[in-house]
C-alpha cells in the first residue's frame, strides 16, 4: 500500500512541478501590478486521525473513523497567488492537536483493543496547486438597481487543490492495562513527508473579503505520527507493540474554516499587506 500511494505521490508532485511554470508562462503581459493577484487565508478547524491506534483488524471490514476518538483541532495560516485564469499557487503553515485512543471493550473480533493512546502537537509546512472548477462572478450594482437580491448575486467560487509538504510533530503515547490503569508512557519525535488533496469554496462578504471553507485528506509517507509502526518488530519493552500493528502509513482529513482577503502585488510582484483593508 505504502508503495502505490508513494508513486501517485510522486506523479501528483511531478504533474504540479510541470504544470505551474507552463500556466505561469501563459500569463498575459497586460496584466497590471496593482491586481489583486494574492490571497491570505488564516483559519480554525478539526483533523480525524486515521493510524494503527482504533485500527480495524481488517480493513476492508470496518470503516476506518472513530470520530470521538480521533478529532484534534487545527490553525493555519496560507498565502495564495493567482498565475491567471483558474489557477493558483499557495504555501501553508498548519498547526495543532491530534490524538486517538483505544477503550478497553468487548470488541477485539473488529478491532485491535490495547487501551493505546497518543497525544500529539504538530506543525506541517506545505505547497500546494489549485484549480477552480467554479469562477467567481462578480456582477455589477446596476442589477440590485433592477431589484435583483443579494442572494441571486451571490456565488460560491470552488477549487480542487494538490499539494506536498512535511510534517513536524511531538507527543507521547500511553500504555493502559485491562483495568484502564495506565501503565506506560514515553515522549518522542517524528518527521515524515505529506501529500494531500481536497476541495474548496469561499463566499464573498464584500469587495475583498471572503468566509471559505475547504476540506481534504493528508497521507503522511510513514508510520510513526502515533508512535506505533507496525513496520517495526514487537519489543518487550514497547507493551503497545504486542498485537504486531499493521504496516499501515498514518493518515488524517480536515475541514477548515478561513477569513479570506485579497490584497495588490507590488510592483516587484510580492504581496502589498497595506492593501487587507482597502
Amino acid at each position: 500500500m505504502q508503495y502505490k500511494i508513494l508513486k501517485r505521490s510522486i506523479l501528483v508532485i511531478l504533474i504540479i512541478g510541470i504544470c505551474t511554470p507552463i500556466v505561469s508562462a501563459q500569463k498575459k503581459k497586460t496584466t497590471k501590478w496593482n491586481a489583486r493577484k494574492y490571497e491570505a487565508h488564516i483559519g480554525l478547524g478539526l483533523t480525524n486521525f486515521m493510524g494503527d491506534i482504533c485500527s480495524p483488524r481488517k480493513t476492508d471490514a470496518f470503516v476506518w473513523v472513530v470520530p470521538f476518538k480521533t478529532t484534534g483541532y487545527t490553525a493555519d495560516a496560507m498565502l495564495k497567488y493567482n498565475l491567471g485564469g483558474r489557477h493558483y499557487v499557495g504555501s501553508s503553515v498548519f498547526m495543532g492537536y491530534m490524538a486517538a485512543r483505544e477503550t478497553i471493550q468487548k470488541q477485539t473480533k473488529y478491532y485491535y483493543r490495547d487501551g493505546i493512546a497518543f497525544k500529539s502537537f504538530f506543525t506541517e509546512i506545505s505547497a500546494r496547486y489549485e484549480f477552480q472548477i467554479i469562477r467567481e462572478r462578480r456582477r455589477r450594482t446596476i442589477y440590485r438597481q433592477l431589484g435583483e437580491t443579494r442572494l441571486k448575486n451571490t456565488t460560491f467560487p470552488s477549487y480542487i487543490f494538490a499539494g506536498a509538504g512535511g510534517i513536524f510533530n511531538i507527543g507521547n503515547i500511553y500504555w493502559n492495562d485491562a483495568k484502564g490503569l495506565e501503565r506506560f508512557s514515553k515522549g518522542y519525535m517524528n518527521i515524515a513527508p505529506v501529500v494531500m488533496g481536497g476541495l474548496g469554496t469561499k463566499l464573498r462578504i464584500d469587495r475583498n473579503t471572503y468566509i471559505g471553507v475547504e476540506a481534504g485528506w493528508r497521507v503522511a509517507l510513514s508510520d510513526g505520527i502515533d508512535n506505533c509502526n507496525g513496520n517495526k518488530p514487537y519489543d518487550e519493552s514497547k507493551p503497545w507493540t504486542k498485537h504486531h500493528y499493521g504496516k499501515w502509513i498514518d493518515q488524517y482529513q480536515f475541514v477548515t474554516v478561513s477569513l479570506v482577503v485579497s490584497m495588490r502585488e507590488k510592483r516587484n510582484h510580492m504581496p502589498n499587506f497595506r492593501t487587507i483593508r482597502r
